[in-house]
């Protein structure tokens, strides 16, 4: 152990005993000042020390005197000392497995003692361990410093930093190990880190940098007899020589090694025995990249020739580059046919020459050729083609049931995804597969299913087709209650039902959406579901009025999991939505008291009970809440507005509240209630003008058709002598106070009040 004196670390062992051992067996303090021994009549008597456990479980007979040194320690001295004291008090925390208190230990030894090695390499395995990334590099950087020719710890940094995907960092410590005068340059472990270098920078895109690390790696393969391996090293680069031959090959090849890549690649066949056409393949490469294209294409065929597979759709691409080079393009097509004939189940193959079949404009043989090589499977790669042969050919009553095939394979809507998002913005596209779909839906039988139907109402969703997305979502909900397979009326109606919920809670529909809930809380088939589903149930049917099935609905699924934080919060907000504020601050409370570790919810919970305590008319509880928010955290925007408008609304403190309404509207400029607030603010503080072109923005964007915001707007107007606009806006804005589920009495009064007058 360097750094620390032998001496040291003995009185750092004795003198441990006693601060460790006591805490250990959970004693408390002991006097300093304590008796003799019994008998003894001198005084004074000399300051004794508390008892020490021995090792051995027992008390030491004698007391145990503190060591006074002969001569004073330096300051220097000391430091090694305390520096050793706290190495070992990390040991024994370490070995009892109170890992936070020996990296504290080691952290407090490194502080005393900072040009330690020893230590530096216990706190890196410490801080890795404990997930302390940061400070495991900061430390490793810091050994490093130390000790330049530890090219071990160098290497350890490097991988450590590629794990946590810092790949520049990663190489830089991995040369500095390769780089170190102190590694040998024929041992496996410079290979090895030649190796891991050699990764790194092609992933970093650095293709010369990481062909001069794989030189390295392929002489010690093809020259073992020159290095020293361990056996683990060899083991590693051994365990698949044929592919780690190809790579190097590759990466010679793309950095014009041409030499070294075919020493390269005939490596590699030989480790693929009996696979000359392999080799033939990266022959062809080599020849390519040297501009022999007759070469690189005959080579290319001893690859076809022994139908291989292993290259899949990069060998045919291949071939067209070769012969675009030869300006023989037009040859492509006929190859492709020929190797076909001959290689009937090579699927690749085929969906390559059906791509050019439909590039060429060859729609039927395009076709011809999907449909044979897809057979009676469900190969979602030719489902995929097929897809896109009859979308770019608008073949919309075929389109629609292979969409119907893809969707019912495991991965297919997925994969799809991207496709579906640019169908979905083609308008000409969408109103015509729209027009096909209707067609098809309304024949009797239908000739649509569920699976099409649900794609087709997920199209027109994205797509804005609201009308549309409804009709082939219900159709797709109906038609699955009634399918003959259980998974159908189970997980697709599940499935097809989150799909049409937002569509409906968007239009406002809840009275459909907590019909069609109802009914799938009540289907056995979706019973692992029914938690889920009541929850959205008991939402829905609150907003749609039905509070007290709101309640039934909450309370049951309470009764299934009874210790939700969110289903507590959905208890309270039901009645904080159907505006019973005295149950509505009961429950609130209830929630904080019972769910205060739950941060996130308990702000929303302090949100809505503040405002619970102003509609009922105890402004100053209300101020109280936001205010104790507001302390927590001054720079929230939302609090800053509601207690900014609370203010403002109440005619106070109104420069405050400006201040606080302009924090929060720097946070989001566009948000329509801050606009509304800062509107509000400047109406109360006289400044009309101002007031308006902010309630004027919040009115004009999404949800501005609000009855508070019309309001405050038609006051502005009035103050400013438009009397006219500002009746048409009372008027709109009572309408909006009574559509509002439940009816916003207070607002009706306040706005038929100023109507009247």
């Amino acid at each position: 152990m360097s750094g620390f004196p032998k001496t040291a670390i003995l009185l750092a062992g004795q003198f441990l005993l006693l601060p460790v051992l006591t805490v250990s067996i959970g004693l408390s303090s002991v006097s300093a000042k304590m008796p003799g021994k019994k008998g003894s009549s001198k005084t004074p008597q000399k300051q004794s020390v508390p008892k020490v456990f021995s090792l051995e479980g027992g008390i030491a007979d004698d007391d145990v005197m503190p060591l006074v040194p002969a001569k004073p320690r330096t300051p220097e001295e000391q430091k090694q000392i305390d520096s050793a004291a706290w190495y070992m008090t990390g040991r024994l925390r370490e070995a009892r497995n109170d890992f936070i208190g020996a990296y504290e230990a080691y952290k407090k030894a490194m502080e005393y003692n900072p040009n330690s090695i020893e230590i530096y390499r216990v706190l890196i395995r410490l801080a890795s361990g404990l997930d302390k990334t940061e400070e495991a590099i900061e430390f490793a950087q810091k050994a490093v410093a130390l000790d330049p020719n530890d090219y071990e710890l160098m290497r350890k940094l490097g991988l450590h930093m590629a794990g946590q995907g810092r790949f520049e960092d990663a190489i830089m410590f991995l040369k500095k190990a390769s780089d170190s005068p102190a590694i040998n340059k024929k041992s496996g472990v410079y290979v090895s880190v030649k190796h891991d270098q050699a990764n790194l920078y092609e992933r970093l895109g650095k293709h010369e940098e990481a062909a001069q690390c794989w030189e390295v790696v392929f002489n010690a393969l093809t020259k073992p007899d020159e290095y020293t391996f361990e056996f683990s090293s060899r083991s590693r680069l051994e365990a698949n020589q044929a592919k780690l031959y190809e790579r190097i090959g590759q990466s010679f090849l793309e950095t014009d090694r041409l030499k070294l890549a075919v020493e390269a690649f005939n490596k590699a066949a030989e480790s693929q025995k009996g696979r000359p056409g392999i080799l033939k393949y990266h022959l062809a490469q080599v020849y390519f990249r040297s501009k022999q294209y007759q070469q690189a294409l005959d080579s290319l065929q001893a690859y076809f020739d022994e139908q291989l597979q292993s290259k899949g759709r990069k060998a045919y691409e291949f071939l067209a580059e070769i012969l675009k080079s030869l300006n023989r393009s037009d040859e492509l097509i006929p190859k492709l046919q020929q190797l076909a004939e001959k290689d009937r189940f090579n699927r690749t193959l085929h969906y390559y020459l059906a791509e050019q079949y439909k590039s060429a404009g060859q729609f039927d043989e395009a076709e011809k050729t999907y449909l044979g090589a897809i057979g009676k499977s469900s190969d979602l790669d030719g489902l995929v083609g097929l897809m896109s042969l009859y979308q770019s050919n608008q073949k919309y009553d075929k389109l629609i049931p292979t969409l119907s095939k893809i969707v019912q394979t495991s991965d297919g809507i997925q994969r799809i995804q991207s496709d579906l998002q640019k169908m979905s913005q083609d308008k000409e596209f969408i109103q015509a597969l729209l027009a096909e779909a209707q067609k098809l839906k309304d024949k009797d039988p239908p000739g649509i299913d569920v699976y099409s139907g649900f794609i087709i109402a997920k199209l027109a969703s994205v797509a804005d087709q609201k009308k549309a997305a409804g009709e082939f979502y219900q159709f797709a909900l109906d038609t699955a209650e009634k399918h003959p397979k259980p998974q159908v009326r189970g997980n697709w109606a599940f499935l097809i039902l989150q799909g049409y919920r937002p569509l409906l809670r968007l239009d406002g529909q809840f009275g459909t959406l907590s019909d069609l809930l109802q009914k799938a809380v009540e289907n056995p088939l979706l019973a692992p579901q029914r938690l889920d589903l009541l929850f959205q149930l008991a939402d829905a049917r609150e907003r749609n009025g039905q509070t007290q099935a709101a309640l039934k609905a909450n309370q049951q699924a309470r009764q299934i999991a009874s210790q939700i934080p969110d289903l507590e919060f959905q208890h309270a907000w039901i009645y904080y939505h159907s505006r019973d504020w005295d149950k509505a601050i009961e429950q609130l409370q209830k929630f904080i008291q019972k769910y205060y570790k739950q941060k996130e919810l308990v702000y929303q919970v302090k949100m809505m009970l503040s405002n619970s305590y102003v509609q009922k008319g105890d402004i100053g509880k209300g101020e109280e809440v936001l205010e104790e928010l507001l302390a927590a955290d001054p720079e929230n925007p939302s609090i800053n507005n509601d207690l900014g408008y609370l203010y403002a609304d109440q005619g106070k403190k109104l420069e405050q509240a400006e201040k606080m309404i302009r924090i929060a509207l720097k946070s989001e400029p566009n948000n329509m209630a801050y606009l509304d607030s800062m509107g509000w603010v400047l109406f109360k503080r006289q400044k009309y003008t101002e007031a308006q072109e902010y309630l004027e923005r919040a009115s004009k964007l999404p949800g501005g058709g609000d009855s508070t915001i019309l309001d405050h707007l038609a006051d502005c107007y009035n103050k400013l002598d438009k009397k006219k606009e500002a009746t048409e806006l009372w008027k709109k804005a009572l309408e909006e106070a009574q559509k509002a589920t439940p009816p916003d009495t207070k607002m009706i009064e306040q706005i038929e009040k100023k109507l009247n007058q």
